[in-house]
């Protein structure tokens, strides 16, 4: 699907799990309302008040509950204080009511469903996805499940929206957003380190929307473009349930208008004919008429794409500063999305340094010296060198991405110095000239404890969330990473959302619960550091060798992992 664009929308912004779950909840809750509750009915004679029906009207085929997640769990408890108030349960309870439920979850392909060991998360995901399929699907013949695998042969691909549609008579909500339904989305926004729930060790931080008006419209158009790819091959007999619920759908007619937000919905959608990658597209077009900054906070950031043009952005514009926050290296694993990360860090931390007109190759004189990794002696900004970024892998990975440092070509002089390459991911920091501040900087969320200010007592959060702000006008928000996969084959939505106002109220939100307080605009208020009581999240800098991780550790990580895999984990599956 393309992107799709509306106006007089309202939004409402969720950030972590107590909220997200808990509005997931009240949704379904109203929707069983409207199916049980009574309805008044007209008096059988004159002079009569209109008198409370004995039983509630047929629920109609336009209220029903549609969803699309990459992962479910059937078990997933919704409300902190009612722990049989589960996915499964709530659910049922609807069908029982009358209510058609209708949910398309991902089926990974056989490879990466049996592939590693049970840390595998497309083991894990096909597992709970199954077992959901198992005790929903053909529940009162009011449920039907759908497990939707990709439509691109291969290994590896994903089907990773999230979203959830609840119609009350063709009257829609939905939410879109980070989180899937697993109880390990569970968080409070306090993240104490321990899971709300069951009390283990644990920490999430994600975000969503829940939108009203013509753009659930939009919303619905690819839940059903999604739907319809299930089998319709039956010529007699009954009409398959499947194909009759997807003539079902709301209208635009039907959606409240008095929202102010122009919204648009944005997908990474994959066909067996064409893939649409209008996340990325509007992303870049964002940048290209970006003014003052970026602000991102993902588990990644490295889609080569996006990192070229915030490239192009620094180097055209010196107003313009991006802040990324991102998970401290203790949270991943794999070591790949922290390594491609510090390796986009490093090089748009270089381009930030470098004048769009000014002379080919030459450093902004404000960076004094560039820090290697494992090396006490700084190599020098000399004027009489030529630095150039290469090995850049265009439209694929910057993992061999490197620093081409070389004497200035002399006019006149056919044999020049060879140049040395300097990899990304070695670069460990810059030394500043006095007072300059980076217009590039990443941060690690984490909570000190009261008694130690020390980093390496601190609780690390991981950031699951795919938000973007850009000049407090514009917010991305939805399932899309902003890495490779996301932006190329995954299937993914996100909405992007114009609104001052809207920007306001994320930022507002957003930043205390990092305890950021500053009255400053984004980049300056972080640099302005947290502020308040001890035992609170804060957001910390970090330079690019403080994310520590290289291609050593990846390689290792893929080699131990996919040593029992009949296919070699490679970087196109970040």
């Amino acid at each position: 699907m393309s992107k799709r664009t509306s106006d007089h929308n309202s939004a409402t912004f969720l950030m972590d799990g107590e909220e997200f779950f808990g509005t997931f909840a009240a949704c379904l809750e109203e929707v069983m309302r409207s199916a049980t509750e009574p309805v008044e009915v007209e008096p059988l004679s004159k002079g009569e008040g209109k008198k409370v029906a004995d039983k509630p009207a047929p629920v109609p085929p336009t209220t029903y509950v549609r969803l699309a997640y990459w992962a479910m769990e059937k078990g997933l408890v919704l409300k902190k204080d009612d722990h049989h108030f589960t996915m499964e349960a709530a659910l049922k309870q609807l069908a029982d009511a009358g209510v058609h439920v209708e949910i398309i979850l991902w089926d990974p392909d056989a490879v990466s469903a049996n592939a590693g060991g049970d840390d595998n998360f497309a083991k894990k995901v096909a597992r709970g996805n199954k077992a959901v399929h198992t005790a929903l699907h053909g529940y009162k013949e009011k449920i039907l499940v759908y497990l939707e695998s990709h439509p691109k042969p291969g290994v590896g691909y994903g089907l990773h929206q999230k979203m959830s549609l609840f119609s009350i008579g063709g009257k829609l909500k939905a939410l879109v957003g980070g989180f899937n339904m697993e109880e390990e989305y569970w968080d409070t926004g306090y993240h104490w380190g321990k899971h709300p729930i069951h009390g283990h060790n644990h920490t999430l931080h994600d975000t969503a929307v829940l939108v009203e008006g013509p753009v659930t419209c939009d919303i619905e158009e690819e839940w059903l473009r999604r739907w319809k790819r299930q089998s319709s091959l039956k010529l007699f007999g009954p009409t398959p349930p499947h194909v009759v619920r997807a003539g079902v759908r709301g209208l635009v007619a039907s959606q409240p208008t008095d929202g102010g937000h122009r919204i648009s919905v944005l997908t990474t959608g994959v066909s067996t004919l064409s893939t649409d990658h209008s996340i990325r597209d509007e992303i870049k077009t964002l940048i290209q008429g970006a003014t003052t900054y970026l602000y991102a906070e993902n588990y990644q950031f490295f889609d080569p794409d996006i990192v070229r043009e915030v490239c192009r952005k620094l180097k055209a514009w010196k107003p313009f500063e991006v802040c990324v926050v991102i998970p401290d290296p203790v949270c991943d694993p794999t070591h790949a999305n922290t390594q491609l990360s510090r390796i986009a860090y490093a090089r748009m931390l270089l381009a930030s340094f470098k004048e769009k007109d000014g002379v080919k190759g030459k450093l902004d004189d404000a960076l004094q010296a560039i820090k290697l990794q494992g090396s006490t002696v700084p190599v020098p900004n000399d004027p009489a060198m030529y630095h150039k970024v290469v090995n850049k892998k265009s439209g694929k990975w910057m993992e061999e991405a490197s620093l081409q440092v070389a004497p200035r070509p002399v006019e006149g002089v056919k044999v020049q110095a060879r140049p040395v390459q300097v990899a990304l991911e070695a670069i460990d920091s810059l030394d500043l000239a006095e007072g300059v501040t980076p217009r590039v900087q990443f941060y690690c969320p984490v909570r000190f404890p009261g008694h130690s200010g020390n980093y390496d007592d601190s609780t690390k959060i991981y950031v699951h969330s795919k938000l973007m702000l850009i000049d407090s006008k514009h917010v991305i928000v939805g399932s899309a990473n902003f890495g490779y996969r996301s932006m190329e084959y995954d299937g993914e939505m996100s909405l992007h959302i114009q609104s001052d106002e809207f920007a306001v109220s994320v930022k507002q939100k957003l930043f205390p619960h990092y305890n950021v307080n500053s009255p400053k605009e984004v980049p300056a208020a972080l640099r302005d550091g947290s502020y308040g009581e001890a035992d609170r999240v804060k957001l910390i800098a970090r330079s690019p060798g403080q994310l520590g991780m290289t291609s050593v550790h990846v390689k290792g990580y893929m080699k131990e992992t996919m040593k029992s895999a009949s296919v070699a984990m490679n970087y196109e599956w970040y």
